[in-house]
């Protein structure tokens, strides 16, 4: 046998063997911990590894992967408390996770699963907006799912369609405009009741543009031209506001309820185009004047109007409308259903 022939020889078997190696460590394999994983990695160098079955926390399926050889395959299932899930695995919920997710996890997540584009991590109060807002920034193409914080202790999900603070507002957690800029993260939102605060201005109601219901009752709002913008919305209530000018509402022609008792309007005509309206509460209008008042039930004969001029702002009958309970079921389930479909009975 030649020189050149043992060394080929000796070159296959080598390749053989290495060949038979990698496919060891394709088989499926499972450790008790992180370093017994690393352990085994260390001894072996292999080519890919497989961990079928394990419960680990991301963070360690990561100082795993980090151990491997460089360009070494590596997939894993794994059960984190409730949630199991793959290295394959592209949209995560993270939802029934009873303990806190933190940043760290969620970074490591993102290292162990590159196919992932969404994951819903929408029940975890404990991340901060100054926490999560760079990780949105830095995975732009992974939809997140989280809690946002309006401050004051008040917080909203990304997935909310309906939100109201009326349950958890004291004297001393009074939301105000520059509060409200979060909401930008809460496009899906259709409903938004935030009634007796200290708010201003109405800007950042552009990032909530597919509104359907909005209360911002007894708050501080001298401008609602950003209201304008609202091209569905059918049910608000802006009570006991310091605003006199409507003209916005002209561009609301789906309203159906409108509450403007106790503010300064003193001008109606924005409503002449306005024909779904079925409810005008206008009372204790002191600057609006029965000629205006008159022309509107003129243009709007079946909608209902209060109007008495000095009335101290009471607001009688306006709650006992099938709406209005609507909205209520709504906000309480932060679940927006529209007006024209009904709401689960149980």
């Amino acid at each position: 046998m030649s020189k050149t022939f043992r060394r080929i020889a000796v070159l296959v078997l080598f390749l053989a063997l290495i060949a038979l190696a990698g496919a060891a460590c394709a088989e499926p394999m499972k450790f008790a911990s992180r370093s017994e994983a690393i352990k085994y990695i260390q001894k072996n160098q292999p080519t890919e590894l497989t961990l079928e079955g394990v419960k680990m926390k991301p963070s360690d399926l990561l100082a795993i992967k980090q151990a491997l050889p460089e360009g070494a395959e590596f997939h894993f299932t794994t059960k984190w408390g409730s949630v199991k899930f793959s290295d394959d695995v592209e949209d995560l919920d993270l939802r029934e996770k009873k303990n806190t997710v933190t940043i760290k996890e969620l970074e490591a997540i993102i290292a162990i699963c590159p196919n992932v584009k969404h994951i819903d991590n929408s029940k975890c109060t404990s991340l901060s907006n100054k926490q999560m807002i760079p990780m949105l920034e830095k995975y732009p193409d992974i939809q997140f799912e989280w809690v946002v914080s309006l401050g004051m202790g008040y917080h909203l999900s990304t997935r909310a369609t309906a939100y109201s603070t009326f349950k958890h507002i004291s004297s001393t957690k009074w939301l105000e405009s520059k509060d409200l800029e979060n909401l930008k993260y809460c496009p899906r939102l259709k409903a938004l009741d935030l009634g007796h605060h200290k708010i201003k201005d109405l800007e950042w109601l552009k990032y909530v543009p597919d509104l359907e219901l909005l209360i911002i009752g007894q708050n501080r709002v001298s401008d609602i031209s950003p209201m304008g913008q609202l091209k569905h919305l059918q049910y608000a209530e802006l009570f006991l506001n310091s605003f006199s000018d409507i003209s916005c509402l002209a561009n609301c022609t789906e309203l159906l309820d409108l509450n403007l008792t106790a503010t300064n309007v003193d001008d109606l005509t924005a409503l002449d185009n306005v024909t779904t309206l079925e409810r005008l509460w206008i009372n204790s209008c002191t600057k609006l004047s029965q000629e205006q008042v008159d022309h509107f039930k003129e243009l709007h004969p079946n909608c209902v109007v209060d109007f008495k001029p000095k009335h101290g702002a009471k607001q009688d009958g306006w709650r006992d409308n099938p709406r209005y309970k609507h909205y209520l079921w709504c906000l309480k389930s932060h679940k927006w259903i529209p007006f024209n479909e009904e709401i689960p009975k149980s």
